[in-house]
């Protein structure tokens, strides 16, 4: 075998165990910060650039009102409506039958995940109910 092969085969090995490694909740990490949702979209629609260095890959804790629940990926996911055009979108590392069971539309709800950006909406992942 080549060591060209040997390097592909590596670097596939490690790729398929990184897309596949499962993701660690939000639930026994430290909170950095407690904000609503409407606060945390003001704050990266006012200054993306700003928002990102103070919250992206930061434990936050959002309180909002769920505007919707959908799966995506097998996975549920948490809309928490804001003042703004968007939302802030939270992918729940529960399963389906918790968040649904727990979840209702148009009720208040604190989730607790890790920042992952802003692309028209907030995204937190990895989250848990608070």
């Amino acid at each position: 075998m080549s060591v060209t092969a040997l390097c592909l085969l590596i670097a596939v090995a490690w790729g398929v165990y990184e897309y596949s490694r499962p993701h660690a909740s939000a639930q026994d990490k430290k909170t950095e910060f407690i904000i609503t949702s409407d606060s945390l979209y003001a704050a990266f629609t006012a200054d993306e650039t700003g928002a990102d260095k103070k919250f992206m890959n930061k434990v936050l804790e959002v309180k909002g009102v769920v505007q919707d629940i959908t799966i995506s990926d097998r996975k549920p996911v948490v809309f928490l409506r804001t003042e703004g055009a968007g939302v802030i979108n939270c992918l729940m590392a529960m399963d389906s039958a918790t968040v649904y069971s727990a979840l209702k539309k148009n009720v208040t709800a604190i989730i607790k995940g890790k920042c992952s950006g802003f692309l028209m909406d907030v995204n937190l992942v990895d989250c848990v109910l608070k």
